[in-house]
């Protein structure tokens, strides 16, 4: 859920399961009509006070030019160029790494309060690298805007909690992070239910075999980089890459695909080819509520 989750990933309901009443948790919970084929959490006894869950998906690195994101990103933040560069030092000069991700959030429970939420998906273009006040110090992950599942209230209004601007939406496959076709490739599509405002967006990969050119040690970096919508609140978001979820026939698969998307802050219909990136299950940590930004 690192949004994009949302690790938005990112994206939080900390905030919104604060404020919900129980009849409204307990008929999100209920909501769902389709089984996922997602792994089961196993891990919120171990953190009774935290949002956890399984976030499963495909998260892709789509070089951009520097020139592009400066024009996207606002103005008030500033790109940590050198802090990817020395993570990735073959990355492409006058490039930034940009993230498009679909992801589904499964299982997600608070032990503590005895409550479980109904699983939703989630599809965004995340911005990672970001210094906030320009300080040089540890970068964040900025996240504007988000697809999420129409019919679940809480992820929404979690997600708005940290000032994302939300288009309510319909996913393909509805209980799972991507369909797996016959051909080895897998496809995942997220469209806004707001057909006047077309956003959506579509992900296929295929395996990129021994062709990695993004250690997974990036994707944790990338993902797990606290993500905002504006510098006020932050989504202390975290997704562990050291379970049993990450091993075995679980294990995070390094993939080439395309995208296609119209959706901010870009203003016209996107595309991308051949661009890499990993499908990985991890299970995640959220904090209930939002935090103030801090840099560390």
């Amino acid at each position: 859920m690192d949004l994009c989750h949302l690790h938005l990933a990112l994206v939080s309901i900390g905030a919104a399961v604060k404020g919900a009443d129980a009849s409204q948790v307990a008929r999100l919970s209920a909501s769902a009509d389709c089984q996922s084929l997602d792994t089961p959490n196993q891990h919120s006894q171990s953190y009774p006070d935290l949002i956890t869950g399984n976030l499963n998906g495909t998260t892709l690195i789509v070089p951009i030019s520097l020139e592009i994101a400066q024009e996207v990103i606002p103005d008030e933040y500033e790109i940590a160029e050198q802090a990817y560069r020395e993570l990735l030092p073959s990355f492409p000069d006058g490039m930034y790494p940009m993230v498009a991700q679909i992801v589904h959030d499964h299982d997600i429970r608070v032990y503590s309060l005895n409550t479980s939420l109904a699983d939703f998906s989630r599809a965004s273009l995340e911005f990672p690298f970001i210094y906030i006040a320009g300080d040089d110090h540890s970068p964040f992950r900025w996240v504007g805007t988000s697809l999420i599942t129409y019919s679940n209230d809480i992820a929404i209004e979690g997600a708005q909690s940290y000032g994302i601007t939300v288009h309510p939406a319909t996913f393909d496959p509805p209980c799972d992070a991507y369909v797996s076709k016959p051909n080895g490739t897998t496809y995942a599509h997220s469209q806004s239910n707001d057909t006047a405002a077309g956003r959506f967006l579509t992900l296929q990969t295929e395996s990129s075999g021994e062709n990695v050119p993004y250690p997974l040690d990036f994707i944790k970096n990338v993902t797990n980089q606290p993500v905002f919508a504006n510098p006020q609140m932050c989504d202390y978001y975290v997704r562990l890459f050291n379970t049993s979820v990450t091993k075995g026939e679980t294990a995070p698969v390094p993939v080439v695909g395309n995208v296609r998307t119209n959706l901010e802050p870009f203003t016209g219909p996107q595309m991308w080819d051949g661009v890499y990136g990993w499908r990985l299950a991890t299970p995640f940590l959220e904090p209930l509520e939002p935090s103030v930004c801090v840099e560390t």
